[in-house]
């Protein structure tokens, strides 16, 4: 079952989140790794600027998308009503139209995603200013003996 807050992979049984956990892991476990610190720094700036962005559509979905009455006759048609509900199901969830199909839920979907990327962009400078520092400790303890 998928997780209405995360974007999905295709496969509905994966969370993108748990992907960039993988990458993260990756990141920070695996082998040599370079990187412009001022990107990386960039890139977290852009993901907060982004998840932000999407909490702001999503609370704008959850107050303006979903409307009491469409004007279209709502009161008088049975087909009328039910489309109008069709409407307000799109917007944030609801009969039958699942959270995670819905306008809020797609924002809520992209702010995780971002958050995880950020997470992931985060603990990519994390080890490497670690690494970095042991390097220049080993280097400097090394200089000394030379």
């Amino acid at each position: 079952m998928s997780n209405p807050e995360t974007p999905n992979t295709g496969d509905p049984a994966t969370p993108v989140g748990g992907v960039w956990k993988q990458v993260t892991e990756s990141a920070v476990n695996g082998g040599p790794l370079s990187i412009d610190r001022e990107g990386i720094k960039r890139c977290i700036k852009l993901c907060d600027e982004h998840a932000d962005a999407m909490s702001a559509l999503a609370e704008r979905a959850r107050n303006e998308l979903r409307v009491d009455a469409l004007g279209i006759g709502e009161e008088y048609f049975e087909s009328a009503k039910r489309l109008n509900e069709k409407f307000q199901d799109k917007a944030v969830g609801g009969g039958q139209i699942d959270k995670s199909s819905s306008a809020l839920g797609l924002f809520r979907a992209h702010q995780s995603y971002a958050r995880d990327m950020k997470s992931t962009f985060e603990a990519v400078l994390r080890a490497y200013d670690e690494q970095e520092g042991i390097n220049t400790e080993n280097l400097n303890a090394t200089g000394e003996d030379i």
